[in-house]
């Protein structure tokens, strides 16, 4: 798991993919949940990229989660400043060992679940958590995600770009998901590019997402210098180079029969 305390400060200017992912899944889940105010769970908020959407529902009630005390800090400022009347709960624990103390109408985990580490177990707590015809929203990376990155790592060092965050096709993730009761409601996919203007610009930013994923060989000098000169293939007409991000927001629920 990475670092996120560190990099709080600096996220939100280098998480455009994640505000990107946040606000699709937002979009994609609205006609799934109750006409009632609901009760909503935001897990792995960090600094609020889709909790502020969340409580523009007005709610009845919104817990959000991260396993970042900085990253909440943010979120809980911009929750204050824009939505002081709505009723929210920030919880300081990883997702995978937190224990709600109610049940939700929709449990939100936009670019979260690539650092699970058992997600099949997970989800089977998960399951516990939604209120009767509830919905899980899922967001995450898909398998392209980075392509540009990875390939030149591997130009570079001659070696596989490390990284502990898993990347999902959208099948495997809806097997995963069969598998542990659930039903694929909904999807959409889509590829973001994020633009830079320089090699330097693009591996900072992935740094400052908390995401350096060199794995456990560092590069040394020439290979660095290489990579950036390779990074530089990546570039078109606008920018010197592009990182590619496949999107994947799913809505699932719970099948009749668990």
């Amino acid at each position: 798991m990475p670092n996120f305390s560190i990099k709080a400060s600096k996220y939100d200017l280098a998480s455009e993919p994640q505000a990107e992912l946040a606000e699709g899944l937002f979009e994609l889940s609205l006609d799934y949940l109750p006409d009632i105010p609901p009760v909503l769970l935001d897990l792995g908020c960090g600094t609020g990229h889709l909790s502020l959407d969340l409580a523009s529902l007005f709610p009845r009630h919104l817990d959000c989660l991260d396993i970042s005390k900085e990253m909440l800090e943010i979120c809980k400022q911009k929750l204050q400043a824009n939505f002081s009347n709505v009723k929210w709960r920030l919880f300081e624990n990883d997702a995978e060992n937190f224990e709600p103390d109610i049940k939700y109408d929709a449990i939100y985990c936009s670019a979260t679940i690539q650092w699970f580490n058992e997600l099949p177990v997970f989800l089977e707590k998960l399951k516990k958590w939604l209120n009767p015809n509830g919905v899980l929203c899922i967001g995450a990376f898909g398998e392209k995600t980075l392509c540009e990155l990875r390939s030149a790592y591997f130009e570079a060092t001659g070696r596989h770009l490390e990284t502990k965050a898993k990347l999902f096709s959208s099948d495997k993730l809806t097997a995963i998901f069969k598998e542990s009761g659930f039903k694929l409601q909904d999807q959409v996919e889509c590829i973001y590019t994020q633009g830079f203007e320089s090699s330097i610009a693009a591996l900072k930013t992935l740094g400052n997402m908390g995401v350096t994923g060199a794995g456990k060989k560092s590069l040394n000098r020439v290979e660095a210098q290489k990579l950036k000169e390779v990074l530089l293939k990546t570039n078109n007409e606008n920018f010197a180079v592009n990182f590619s991000w496949e999107l994947l927001a799913m809505i699932f629920r719970v099948k009749p029969s668990q």
